[in-house]
């Protein structure tokens, strides 16, 4: 086997439907202990026809876990995160890497095409109906930490007030996190002096 493919088959056998959470907490420890492994993750993620729907959702499920573990480790690592998300088709896959993109931590690092692309993603993913809630959730705290001047809060705000108008009573988790999103996006947009 040639050495660039061993970090990847180390962790292929977490990479499986039904694997326990220390499994996964386990694979997730030496991921964030190794970059090869992390990059191994992210090259399968990159091409996500070559492996199974459920290999996808797990590899990104361990990046997520690694990332919270050392996310120090993932700075470098900006670019690749987005080429990983923009070649995720799997809404499970797509919820754990905007997890990873959603945090204040690369607002130092992104420049800032990659924060105004991550910014129109999560405002974009708040109209769209078919994901998971995790995902809407993801995109809120996107917003939160991309948007900086009246025209974003603005942005932001139509796109949340989207996603309010759709909720209904058996979101109320969701609908009432959108609401103090939207509050906090009034306060910010009425704190500007920009003209509107």
């Amino acid at each position: 086997m040639p050495d660039d493919e061993r970090p990847l088959a180390a962790l292929l056998p977490a990479l499986r439907r039904g694997v326990p959470i220390d499994e996964v907490k386990t694979a997730a420890r030496a991921t964030a202990a190794a970059p090869q492994r992390i990059q191994a993750l992210l090259n399968l993620l990159f091409h996500p026809s070559s492996f199974s729907r459920i290999q996808c959702q797990k590899a990104a499920w361990i990046l997520h876990h690694a990332f919270q573990l050392d996310e120090r480790a993932f700075l470098p690592l900006r670019a690749e995160l987005g080429r990983a998300l923009d070649a995720t088709v799997d809404p499970s896959a797509l919820r754990e890497l905007l997890k990873v993109l959603a945090s204040p931590l690369w607002a130092d690092a992104e420049t800032e095409v990659q924060r105004t692309d991550a910014l129109e993603l999560a405002a974009g993913l708040l109209y769209v109906e078919d994901v998971p809630v995790a995902v809407h959730y993801a995109a809120m705290q996107t917003l939160q930490s991309r948007a900086q001047c009246a025209s974003e809060f603005r942005e932001s705000l139509e796109a949340l007030n989207a996603l309010h108008g759709r909720l209904g009573a058996e979101n109320a988790p969701l609908r009432t996190c959108a609401e103090r999103y939207i509050k906090r996006f009034r306060q910010k947009l009425a704190r500007t002096k920009s003209p509107s």
